[in-house]
């Protein structure tokens, strides 16, 4: 499986990885200000993004961005790429890079990001100057008839939030991301930016 996704990887190209960071939220919430996502199993090889306060294993909380190659030369565009985390496990042991998908609930106005094992479908995403979690987008639908962004391009930042979940039985405070410019649904989510901080 991991030299499958391997393969895909270098398909799209997104093999610059970055050094190793953390997911650090920020929020006015303050029991939610300053803790860290980490990677949580919800499923074979697959993690959701749960809200930790302390945790003993410094892997769980490691993230990468797999970028492309070469940076976009229009100063209005950011590097564009993969959210990933090294999953290790199975017998015999082995390690596998693994990346951030968007999974619809489609009773729902929010998509629940996980960690898979398959590059296909995995969402792209960037960081802005100051490091917040950002996900690209060009056409503007608030507008009659719909229009590209100024630039051709936006990036949404503000669309993160931490809810309590449920995905294939398993329950867990985790990230979400809000589809549309509407408060989410479900009544327990708080609006949270996440930021990358390097090691």
């Amino acid at each position: 499986m991991a030299a499958a996704f391997g393969l895909a990887l270098a398909q799209t190209e997104y093999l610059n990885q970055s050094a190793p960071f953390h997911l650090v939220l920020s929020s006015e919430n303050s029991t939610l200000d300053g803790l860290q996502l980490g990677a949580c199993h919800s499923g074979a090889a697959v993690e959701s993004f749960c809200v930790f306060a302390n945790i003993s294993t410094p892997q769980f909380l490691t993230f990468y961005f797999n970028g492309t190659a070469e940076p976009p030369t229009d100063p209005a565009y950011l590097p564009a790429g993969l959210l990933t985390w090294t999953f290790t496990g199975g017998i015999p042991e082995f390690t596998q890079s693994t990346a951030m998908t968007f999974m619809y609930n489609e009773a729902s106005n929010l998509a629940f990001p996980l960690i898979w094992p398959a590059v296909t479908g995995a969402q792209p995403i960037a960081f802005t100057d100051d490091g917040l979690l950002a996900v690209q987008a060009n056409i503007d639908d608030t507008l009659s008839p719909p229009e590209p962004f100024e630039n051709y391009v936006t990036y949404l930042t503000d669309r993160w939030a931490i809810c309590t979940t449920y995905w294939q039985g398993y329950d867990y405070t985790a990230l979400q991301y809000v589809l549309g410019n509407q408060k989410p649904q479900n009544p327990s989510c708080v609006s949270v930016k996440v930021q990358r901080v390097f090691l």
